[in-house]
């Protein structure tokens, strides 16, 4: 690839000349000029690859965000859906076993309560402990 040439007066620090000459053979380049515009592409290419490398995080910020807010969506759906198919078996319980309404609201709220103080998770070591025993037609509440 023929490249077109200009020449340039470019002044450099003693030290920075230094550094170059002493390290140019060792890099593989034949003088400085090859050096000093093998240096310039290199950093900004460095700078383009960190510009870019910041606009792809913030890419990938929102595509997880994005996929966050899909499975959000996903899992309040599947909960819904198991809420539906727990109360349709309670409801089939209950009229199996001839509960009246008002009794199985109070079962609910005893439920509940049971949850809440749980918050939903009862290590099942803990539940063959203390044998909870989920007496329905018990008029003492808590």
């Amino acid at each position: 690839m023929n490249q077109r040439i200009e020449k340039i007066t470019v002044s450099l620090p003693v030290e920075t000349l230094r550094l170059a000459d002493e390290n140019r053979e060792r890099l593989g380049f034949q003088n400085r000029s090859e050096l000093i515009d093998a240096s310039i592409r290199e950093f900004v290419s460095r700078d383009i690859l960190r510009q870019f490398s910041g606009e792809l995080a913030e890419l990938y910020g929102k595509i997880e965000r994005s996929e966050m807010k899909d499975l959000e969506e996903h899992l309040s759906k599947l909960s819904y859906k198991i809420a539906v198919e727990l109360a349709q078996v309670n409801l089939l319980l209950a009229s199996l076993l001839e509960i009246p309404y008002d009794e199985t609201q109070k079962l609910r709220g005893k439920a509940v309560r049971l949850v809440n103080q749980s918050r939903g998770y009862v290590p099942l070591k803990n539940a063959i402990k203390s044998k909870m025993k989920l007496d329905i037609m018990e008029e003492d509440d808590e």
